[in-house]
Protein backbone atom coordinates (compact mmCIF):
# COMPACT_ATOMS: atom_id res chain seq x y z
CA UNK A 1 0.00 0.00 0.00
CA UNK A 2 1.35 3.22 -0.85
CA UNK A 3 2.24 6.23 1.70
CA UNK A 4 -0.64 8.48 -0.18
CA UNK A 5 -3.51 5.35 0.03
CA UNK A 6 -2.61 4.96 3.50
CA UNK A 7 -2.49 8.68 4.27
CA UNK A 8 -6.36 8.81 2.68
CA UNK A 9 -7.44 6.14 4.71
CA UNK A 10 -5.99 7.31 8.08
CA UNK A 11 -7.89 10.44 7.51
CA UNK A 12 -10.88 9.03 6.53
CA UNK A 13 -11.04 7.47 9.74
CA UNK A 14 -10.56 10.10 11.89
CA UNK A 15 -13.17 11.92 9.84
CA UNK A 16 -15.35 8.89 10.67
CA UNK A 17 -14.64 8.82 14.20
CA UNK A 18 -15.03 12.54 14.82
CA UNK A 19 -18.77 11.99 13.24
CA UNK A 20 -19.32 9.98 15.54
CA UNK A 21 -21.34 10.88 18.90
CA UNK A 22 -19.87 9.68 21.73
CA UNK A 23 -22.14 8.82 24.40
CA UNK A 24 -21.49 8.38 28.45
CA UNK A 25 -24.30 6.17 29.93
CA UNK A 26 -25.76 6.93 34.12
CA UNK A 27 -25.80 4.04 36.48
CA UNK A 28 -29.13 3.20 35.55
CA UNK A 29 -27.82 2.35 31.55
CA UNK A 30 -29.92 5.71 30.85
CA UNK A 31 -28.27 8.34 27.87
CA UNK A 32 -26.63 10.97 30.56
CA UNK A 33 -24.72 13.51 27.95
CA UNK A 34 -23.46 12.96 24.44
CA UNK A 35 -20.38 14.52 22.66
CA UNK A 36 -20.97 15.03 18.87
CA UNK A 37 -18.16 16.67 16.90
CA UNK A 38 -19.71 19.92 14.64
CA UNK A 39 -18.87 22.48 13.09
CA UNK A 40 -14.88 22.16 13.90
CA UNK A 41 -15.60 21.60 17.16
CA UNK A 42 -17.18 19.50 20.02
CA UNK A 43 -20.00 20.22 21.32
CA UNK A 44 -21.75 18.63 24.25
CA UNK A 45 -25.19 18.23 24.07
CA UNK A 46 -27.49 17.17 27.30
CA UNK A 47 -30.37 15.17 27.49
CA UNK A 48 -31.65 17.33 29.86
CA UNK A 49 -33.32 17.29 33.37
CA UNK A 50 -36.45 17.49 34.48
CA UNK A 51 -36.22 20.65 37.02
CA UNK A 52 -37.92 20.05 40.72
CA UNK A 53 -39.14 23.39 40.66
CA UNK A 54 -41.15 23.98 37.49
CA UNK A 55 -44.34 22.57 38.06
CA UNK A 56 -43.89 24.20 41.90
CA UNK A 57 -43.83 27.46 39.89
CA UNK A 58 -46.83 26.89 37.26
CA UNK A 59 -49.19 25.98 40.24
CA UNK A 60 -48.30 28.46 43.18
CA UNK A 61 -47.06 31.75 41.15
CA UNK A 62 -50.79 32.68 40.49
CA UNK A 63 -50.63 32.58 44.28
CA UNK A 64 -48.32 35.30 44.72
CA UNK A 65 -49.44 38.89 44.52
CA UNK A 66 -47.62 41.79 44.50
CA UNK A 67 -48.37 44.87 47.02
CA UNK A 68 -48.47 49.05 46.14
CA UNK A 69 -48.55 51.04 49.58
CA UNK A 70 -50.07 54.33 48.11
CA UNK A 71 -49.94 57.58 50.17
CA UNK A 72 -51.68 61.27 49.80
CA UNK A 73 -48.95 63.26 48.89
CA UNK A 74 -48.82 67.07 48.21
CA UNK A 75 -48.02 67.53 44.34
CA UNK A 76 -46.73 71.20 43.48
CA UNK A 77 -47.02 70.80 39.92
CA UNK A 78 -50.62 70.01 40.41
CA UNK A 79 -51.07 71.88 43.41
CA UNK A 80 -53.11 69.04 44.73
CA UNK A 81 -52.95 66.40 46.62
CA UNK A 82 -52.27 62.75 44.73
CA UNK A 83 -51.99 58.91 45.85
CA UNK A 84 -48.38 58.27 44.95
CA UNK A 85 -46.96 54.90 45.18
CA UNK A 86 -43.89 55.20 48.72
CA UNK A 87 -43.21 51.57 48.89
CA UNK A 88 -43.56 48.18 47.03
CA UNK A 89 -43.36 44.56 48.26
CA UNK A 90 -45.29 41.02 47.91
CA UNK A 91 -48.02 39.04 48.88
CA UNK A 92 -49.17 35.78 49.47
CA UNK A 93 -53.55 35.27 48.95
CA UNK A 94 -53.77 32.61 52.44
CA UNK A 95 -58.02 32.34 51.37
CA UNK A 96 -60.14 31.86 48.83
CA UNK A 97 -62.03 35.33 50.35
CA UNK A 98 -59.15 37.21 48.71
CA UNK A 99 -57.11 37.90 52.38
CA UNK A 100 -53.33 38.67 51.23
CA UNK A 101 -50.84 38.06 53.75
CA UNK A 102 -47.64 40.24 53.55
CA UNK A 103 -45.34 42.14 55.80
CA UNK A 104 -46.42 45.02 57.65
CA UNK A 105 -42.93 47.16 57.07
CA UNK A 106 -44.88 47.24 53.35
CA UNK A 107 -47.78 48.44 54.21
CA UNK A 108 -47.01 50.92 56.99
CA UNK A 109 -48.34 54.23 56.45
CA UNK A 110 -50.53 53.16 53.41
CA UNK A 111 -53.59 55.52 52.72
CA UNK A 112 -54.53 53.16 49.92
CA UNK A 113 -53.42 49.51 48.78
CA UNK A 114 -53.44 47.84 45.93
CA UNK A 115 -51.84 44.26 44.67
CA UNK A 116 -50.68 42.85 41.25
CA UNK A 117 -52.25 39.73 40.36
CA UNK A 118 -50.97 38.60 37.08
CA UNK A 119 -50.44 42.15 35.38
CA UNK A 120 -53.58 43.51 37.07
CA UNK A 121 -53.96 46.06 40.01
CA UNK A 122 -56.65 45.22 42.34
CA UNK A 123 -57.98 47.29 45.01
CA UNK A 124 -57.33 46.09 48.51
CA UNK A 125 -58.15 46.62 52.36
CA UNK A 126 -56.01 46.35 55.55
CA UNK A 127 -57.47 43.67 57.96
CA UNK A 128 -54.98 44.23 60.63
CA UNK A 129 -51.53 44.33 61.40
CA UNK A 130 -49.51 43.18 64.01
CA UNK A 131 -45.59 44.74 64.47
CA UNK A 132 -44.47 42.56 66.90
CA UNK A 133 -44.26 40.01 64.48
CA UNK A 134 -44.30 41.46 61.09
CA UNK A 135 -47.09 40.72 59.58
CA UNK A 136 -50.29 42.14 57.73
CA UNK A 137 -53.73 40.52 55.93
CA UNK A 138 -55.33 42.31 53.32
CA UNK A 139 -58.35 41.31 51.25
CA UNK A 140 -59.05 42.23 47.83
CA UNK A 141 -62.43 44.02 47.72
CA UNK A 142 -62.98 43.82 43.88
CA UNK A 143 -64.82 40.67 42.73
CA UNK A 144 -62.09 38.17 41.34
CA UNK A 145 -61.43 34.85 42.14
CA UNK A 146 -57.84 34.50 43.38
CA UNK A 147 -56.37 31.20 43.79
CA UNK A 148 -55.29 30.54 48.01
CA UNK A 149 -51.78 28.99 48.45
CA UNK A 150 -51.71 25.46 50.73
CA UNK A 151 -49.90 25.97 54.03
CA UNK A 152 -47.12 24.02 55.10
CA UNK A 153 -46.42 21.62 58.24
CA UNK A 154 -43.73 23.96 59.75
CA UNK A 155 -43.24 20.13 61.88
CA UNK A 156 -41.52 18.97 58.50
CA UNK A 157 -38.89 21.81 57.76
CA UNK A 158 -35.43 20.57 57.72
CA UNK A 159 -32.20 22.44 57.13
CA UNK A 160 -31.59 21.54 53.87
CA UNK A 161 -34.77 21.03 52.25
CA UNK A 162 -34.91 23.40 48.70
CA UNK A 163 -36.73 27.17 49.62
CA UNK A 164 -38.18 28.39 46.33
CA UNK A 165 -38.65 32.32 47.03
CA UNK A 166 -41.70 33.65 44.12
CA UNK A 167 -42.02 37.68 45.22
CA UNK A 168 -41.70 40.72 42.72
CA UNK A 169 -37.92 42.91 44.07
CA UNK A 170 -38.16 46.21 42.95
CA UNK A 171 -41.99 45.88 41.96
CA UNK A 172 -43.32 45.97 38.40
CA UNK A 173 -40.56 45.49 36.84
CA UNK A 174 -39.03 42.32 38.15
CA UNK A 175 -42.69 40.54 39.20
CA UNK A 176 -42.98 36.93 39.52
CA UNK A 177 -39.34 36.44 40.35
CA UNK A 178 -38.38 33.02 40.95
CA UNK A 179 -35.23 32.22 43.06
CA UNK A 180 -34.01 28.92 44.65
CA UNK A 181 -32.15 28.11 47.60
CA UNK A 182 -32.11 25.33 50.46
CA UNK A 183 -33.14 26.16 53.98
CA UNK A 184 -30.06 27.20 55.49
CA UNK A 185 -30.80 27.11 59.25
CA UNK A 186 -34.44 27.44 61.31
CA UNK A 187 -34.88 29.42 64.60
CA UNK A 188 -32.72 32.09 64.03
CA UNK A 189 -33.10 34.19 66.98
CA UNK A 190 -32.65 37.69 65.82
CA UNK A 191 -31.40 40.67 68.45
CA UNK A 192 -34.53 43.53 68.80
CA UNK A 193 -37.02 40.60 67.70
CA UNK A 194 -39.01 39.58 70.62
CA UNK A 195 -41.42 36.94 69.61
CA UNK A 196 -39.74 35.90 65.81
CA UNK A 197 -37.97 32.85 65.28
CA UNK A 198 -36.74 32.46 61.64
CA UNK A 199 -35.91 30.33 58.90
CA UNK A 200 -32.50 31.01 57.16
CA UNK A 201 -31.85 30.40 53.87
CA UNK A 202 -29.42 31.53 50.87
CA UNK A 203 -32.38 32.01 48.36
CA UNK A 204 -31.36 35.53 46.66
CA UNK A 205 -34.38 37.77 48.79
CA UNK A 206 -34.25 41.72 47.52
CA UNK A 207 -36.00 44.83 47.93
CA UNK A 208 -39.97 44.06 47.23
CA UNK A 209 -39.82 40.55 47.85
CA UNK A 210 -41.07 41.08 51.20
CA UNK A 211 -43.87 39.40 52.21
CA UNK A 212 -44.24 37.15 49.61
CA UNK A 213 -43.89 33.38 50.09
CA UNK A 214 -41.02 30.74 50.18
CA UNK A 215 -41.86 27.32 49.10
CA UNK A 216 -41.02 23.99 49.28
CA UNK A 217 -41.01 21.18 46.09
CA UNK A 218 -44.56 20.29 47.13
CA UNK A 219 -45.60 23.66 46.06
CA UNK A 220 -46.75 24.53 50.38
CA UNK A 221 -45.91 27.74 51.95
CA UNK A 222 -43.20 27.52 54.52
CA UNK A 223 -42.19 31.18 55.30
CA UNK A 224 -42.86 34.62 54.40
CA UNK A 225 -39.65 36.37 53.30
CA UNK A 226 -38.69 39.38 55.48
CA UNK A 227 -35.35 40.66 55.64
CA UNK A 228 -31.87 39.88 54.27
CA UNK A 229 -28.66 40.92 55.15
CA UNK A 230 -25.85 42.41 53.60
CA UNK A 231 -22.80 44.07 53.76
CA UNK A 232 -20.01 44.73 50.96
CA UNK A 233 -17.38 44.07 53.86
CA UNK A 234 -15.20 46.89 55.07
CA UNK A 235 -12.07 47.02 57.76
CA UNK A 236 -14.44 46.26 60.39
CA UNK A 237 -17.32 45.03 58.29
CA UNK A 238 -17.36 41.70 56.98
CA UNK A 239 -19.09 40.97 54.25
CA UNK A 240 -22.29 39.14 53.49
CA UNK A 241 -23.74 37.28 51.13
CA UNK A 242 -26.31 34.85 51.12
CA UNK A 243 -28.12 35.72 54.71
CA UNK A 244 -31.73 36.39 54.39
CA UNK A 245 -34.67 35.53 56.87
CA UNK A 246 -38.34 34.23 56.66
CA UNK A 247 -41.42 34.30 59.26
CA UNK A 248 -41.88 30.24 59.59
CA UNK A 249 -45.42 29.12 59.20
CA UNK A 250 -45.92 28.29 62.94
CA UNK A 251 -45.64 32.37 63.88
CA UNK A 252 -47.75 33.10 60.53
CA UNK A 253 -50.91 31.05 61.05
CA UNK A 254 -51.91 31.59 64.52
CA UNK A 255 -51.39 35.84 63.63
CA UNK A 256 -53.27 35.85 60.34
CA UNK A 257 -56.27 33.64 61.83
CA UNK A 258 -56.80 36.03 64.94
CA UNK A 259 -55.92 39.12 62.19
CA UNK A 260 -59.20 37.69 59.99
CA UNK A 261 -60.97 36.57 63.13
CA UNK A 262 -60.70 39.62 64.80
CA UNK A 263 -59.42 42.36 62.97
CA UNK A 264 -56.44 42.59 65.55
CA UNK A 265 -53.60 40.06 67.19
CA UNK A 266 -55.46 38.84 70.20
CA UNK A 267 -52.33 37.42 71.98
CA UNK A 268 -52.99 35.86 75.42
CA UNK A 269 -50.27 36.97 78.18
CA UNK A 270 -48.51 35.20 80.87
CA UNK A 271 -48.17 38.47 82.74
CA UNK A 272 -44.03 37.57 83.04
CA UNK A 273 -41.08 39.40 81.28
CA UNK A 274 -38.60 37.02 80.38
CA UNK A 275 -35.09 36.78 78.13
CA UNK A 276 -33.09 33.63 77.37
CA UNK A 277 -30.61 32.15 79.64
CA UNK A 278 -27.65 30.46 78.46
CA UNK A 279 -26.14 27.73 80.41
CA UNK A 280 -25.88 23.79 81.10
CA UNK A 281 -28.32 21.88 79.08
CA UNK A 282 -29.97 20.28 81.84
CA UNK A 283 -30.26 21.34 85.51
CA UNK A 284 -27.45 20.14 87.36
CA UNK A 285 -26.35 20.89 90.68
CA UNK A 286 -23.73 23.59 90.42
CA UNK A 287 -24.78 24.75 87.06
CA UNK A 288 -27.42 26.84 85.97
CA UNK A 289 -29.63 25.29 83.13
CA UNK A 290 -30.63 26.95 79.58
CA UNK A 291 -34.03 27.99 79.34
CA UNK A 292 -36.34 31.24 79.84
CA UNK A 293 -35.80 33.41 82.82
CA UNK A 294 -38.20 35.54 84.53
CA UNK A 295 -37.04 38.83 84.94
CA UNK A 296 -40.49 40.45 86.07
CA UNK A 297 -43.69 38.89 87.27
CA UNK A 298 -47.11 41.47 86.44
CA UNK A 299 -48.86 41.60 90.15
CA UNK A 300 -51.95 40.09 89.83
CA UNK A 301 -51.60 38.55 86.60
CA UNK A 302 -52.13 35.02 85.26
CA UNK A 303 -48.44 33.49 86.24
CA UNK A 304 -48.47 35.06 89.81
CA UNK A 305 -51.68 33.58 89.81
CA UNK A 306 -50.40 30.26 89.53
CA UNK A 307 -47.35 31.09 91.80
CA UNK A 308 -44.42 31.90 89.36
CA UNK A 309 -41.48 33.95 90.69
CA UNK A 310 -39.39 36.02 89.51
CA UNK A 311 -35.36 34.29 88.81
CA UNK A 312 -37.41 31.24 88.47
CA UNK A 313 -36.43 29.20 85.14
CA UNK A 314 -38.69 27.88 82.75
CA UNK A 315 -37.19 24.76 81.25
CA UNK A 316 -40.80 23.38 79.26
CA UNK A 317 -44.05 24.60 78.25
CA UNK A 318 -46.36 21.62 77.67
CA UNK A 319 -43.71 19.28 78.10
CA UNK A 320 -41.76 20.58 75.30
CA UNK A 321 -38.23 21.70 76.28
CA UNK A 322 -37.63 25.81 75.90
CA UNK A 323 -33.85 27.22 75.69
CA UNK A 324 -35.30 30.31 73.75
CA UNK A 325 -37.58 33.46 75.05
CA UNK A 326 -38.82 32.89 71.75
CA UNK A 327 -40.11 29.50 72.27
CA UNK A 328 -42.32 29.94 74.98
CA UNK A 329 -43.89 33.32 73.16
CA UNK A 330 -44.39 30.98 69.83
CA UNK A 331 -45.60 28.45 71.93
CA UNK A 332 -47.91 31.03 73.73
CA UNK A 333 -49.12 33.13 70.76
CA UNK A 334 -50.70 29.98 69.14
CA UNK A 335 -53.42 29.30 72.27
CA UNK A 336 -55.98 31.07 72.94
CA UNK A 337 -57.33 33.27 76.03
CA UNK A 338 -59.13 30.86 78.71
CA UNK A 339 -56.62 28.29 77.49
CA UNK A 340 -54.17 26.34 79.91
CA UNK A 341 -50.33 26.14 79.78
CA UNK A 342 -48.20 23.31 82.32
CA UNK A 343 -44.83 25.43 82.58
CA UNK A 344 -41.77 23.42 84.07
CA UNK A 345 -39.83 25.68 86.37
CA UNK A 346 -36.41 25.48 88.24
CA UNK A 347 -36.17 27.46 90.98
CA UNK A 348 -32.91 27.79 92.94
CA UNK A 349 -32.63 29.31 96.65
CA UNK A 350 -31.82 33.16 96.77
CA UNK A 351 -30.74 32.87 92.79
CA UNK A 352 -30.44 36.50 92.65
CA UNK A 353 -28.55 36.97 95.69
CA UNK A 354 -25.48 34.64 94.14
CA UNK A 355 -22.23 35.88 93.73
CA UNK A 356 -19.72 34.26 91.31
CA UNK A 357 -17.68 32.80 93.94
CA UNK A 358 -20.89 31.17 95.86
CA UNK A 359 -21.52 27.50 94.87
CA UNK A 360 -25.15 27.02 93.10
CA UNK A 361 -27.07 25.42 95.20
CA UNK A 362 -29.32 22.57 94.03
CA UNK A 363 -32.64 24.00 92.42
CA UNK A 364 -36.32 22.34 92.43
CA UNK A 365 -38.64 21.37 89.82
CA UNK A 366 -41.90 22.57 89.76
CA UNK A 367 -44.95 22.05 87.25
CA UNK A 368 -47.03 25.14 87.37
CA UNK A 369 -50.40 25.43 85.52
CA UNK A 370 -51.22 28.93 84.22
CA UNK A 371 -54.58 29.77 82.45
CA UNK A 372 -54.03 32.30 79.86
CA UNK A 373 -56.10 35.80 79.79
CA UNK A 374 -55.76 38.60 77.29
CA UNK A 375 -54.29 41.93 78.96
CA UNK A 376 -57.17 44.16 80.28
CA UNK A 377 -57.20 46.27 77.06
CA UNK A 378 -58.37 43.77 75.32
CA UNK A 379 -61.15 42.05 77.33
Amino acid sequence: MDTKRRSGMMMLAVGLLAAIAFISFDRDGGVRTKTVYAQGEYVRELEGVISPFSDVVEVVMPCVVGVSNRANTYSIVSGQTELVEQATGSGVVVTTQGHVVTNYHVIEGASDVQVLSQGQYLQAEVVGYDELTDLAVLRVTEDVNLPAVKMGDPEQVRAGDWAIVIGNPLGKQFADTVTVGVVSALNRELEGSSIVKMIQTDAAINSGNSGGGMFNTRGELIGIPSLKFSSSGSRDVASIEGIAMAIPMDVVQPIVNSIIQYGKVTRPKLGISVMTLRGSAEPTEGMIPAGVYVSAVTEGGPAAKAGIQVDDIILAVDGERVTLHTDLTNHIAAKQAGESVTLQIYRIPNLAKLTVQDRIPAGELLDVTVELQLPADET
